[in-house]
């Protein structure tokens, strides 16, 4: 399939690099950072690089748009590829974003962090697919299937949840350890203490329901404990609003006392 990819970040570097290796034709790659296009190019062999959206190829089946969320609408209001199959990358963004730029209109949603620093070596990182229609789709799971084995069509509702449900488990968890990490820093502590924590509780998600798991003195309902943590960080008001609003949710799910 001839394929142009309108951003040249992580996505792109991320299904560029993946579809290339399938033999597909990335024939070009648009970029406002000439660059980074450049570097894009020539890591997956295409021939041709722009800068300039009036310079697009229009002789490709597909056209990816990996570029940010905020950017997506009003590069979509500039492009026009009638008769193609235009595919957006935006896990929160509904196929409207594209609207106008193909009637064949479809979504790629990586449901994971991607860095085109160190891309994912698993064959397994999780796609999300929509479209509106037949050919959309039978072009957005094809090119999917060729990224990825693990491959989920589904509707913009059930996308927005799951973009949400991955800003918990990832973005926030991210944060919560980012939190520990500067605790451990002030303190002079070393984080790498609490390695075996970290892994203990992600391992075991494969195993046991997260909400079997919880311990700590939120679960425990150990208000005396709660509250000596809170004095702790009187020093970071904002720490102790993450730590008060997750107990609080901890204990409104476990509302008996253990």
């Amino acid at each position: 399939m001839r394929i142009v990819f309108i951003g040249s970040g992580n996505i792109a570097h991320f299904f560029a690099t993946r579809l290339q290796r399938k033999g597909h034709d990335l024939v070009q790659v648009y970029s406002r950072d000439a660059g980074h296009a450049a570097a894009l190019a020539a890591l997956c062999g295409m021939p041709s690089v722009t800068t300039e959206l009036s310079d697009i190829d229009h002789s490709a089946d597909a056209y990816i748009l990996a570029i940010k969320d905020d950017a997506l609408p009003e590069v979509a209001r500039q492009l026009r590829f009638d008769g193609k199959v235009v595919i957006h990358c935006a896990g929160a963004l509904p196929l409207e974003a594209i609207a106008g730029t193909a009637g064949d209109l479809a979504v790629i949603w990586s449901l994971y962090s991607v860095k085109k620093a160190n891309l994912p070596q698993s064959d397994e990182v999780p796609l999300v697919v929509e479209a509106n229609t037949g050919r959309a789709r039978e072009t957005a799971l094809a090119l999917a299937r060729d990224i990825s084995g693990t491959v989920l069509e589904t509707d913009y509702t059930r996308r927005q949840m799951l973009h949400l449900n991955a800003v918990f488990a990832n973005n926030f968890t991210n944060h919560l350890l980012a939190i520990a990490q500067k605790i451990s820093e002030i303190h002079q502590l070393p984080f790498e203490i609490l390695q075996p924590i970290i892994r203990q509780t992600l391992e075991q998600t494969a195993r046991v329901l997260p909400a079997e798991s919880q311990t700590g003195p939120a679960v425990r309902h150990d208000e005396a404990t709660i509250s000596r943590h809170l004095a702790l960080l009187e020093d970071h008001p904002e720490w102790q609003q993450v730590y008060a609003g997750i107990t609080a949710s901890i204990q409104q799910m476990n509302p008996s006392r253990s």
